[in-house]
């Protein structure tokens, strides 16, 4: 009985140590037919947010226009995010909302929703905040961000 304990407080173990880097998105992705914006462009503004969620500086920035990435870099993405996270607590999930309408850029309007603890850790607190994510697309071909900031 006893190498039985062992081998499950071991397995346990190691799953806690593979999983401590572990964050989990929750997205709660929109009907096909709810989403206006183009494909292209609304995958794109999605992968920006999980990198943000995910805490991924890398990707996040990567997946600016080169000119933005100059000014916007891993270092202000942290910082960025910190203040976010000072502010409004860990974000946990994520919602499409609509496109606006316009010629050329489509602003797409996302919920995230972020959670807190007070002081002592014994009251959980949720926070929703609206995050905009300005798209285009360049020659017709390929989905660029051309802006970004949350509400």
């Amino acid at each position: 009985m006893d190498k039985f304990r062992f081998f499950v407080l071991f397995a346990a173990a190691v799953l806690m140590f593979v999983c401590s880097g572990c964050v989990v998105v929750k997205e709660y992705t929109p009907a096909p037919k709810a989403v206006k914006a183009d494909p292209r462009e609304y995958e794109l503004a999605r992968k920006l947010l999980v990198a943000f969620v995910k805490d991924d500086a890398g990707t996040f920035v990567a997946l600016l226009p080169e000119e933005t990435r100059s000014k916007f870099t891993e270092d202000s993405f942290r910082k960025t995010r910190k203040s976010v996270i000072d502010s409004v607590g860990e974000p946990v999930s994520f919602t499409y909302l609509t496109t606006l309408k316009l010629d050329t850029l489509h602003p797409q309007i996302w919920k995230v929703e972020f959670k807190r603890y007070n002081v002592n850790r014994s009251k959980e607190f949720t926070s929703e905040v609206l995050f905009k994510v300005i798209t285009g697309m360049l020659d017709k071909k390929e989905a660029v961000i051309t802006g970004f900031h949350f509400l």
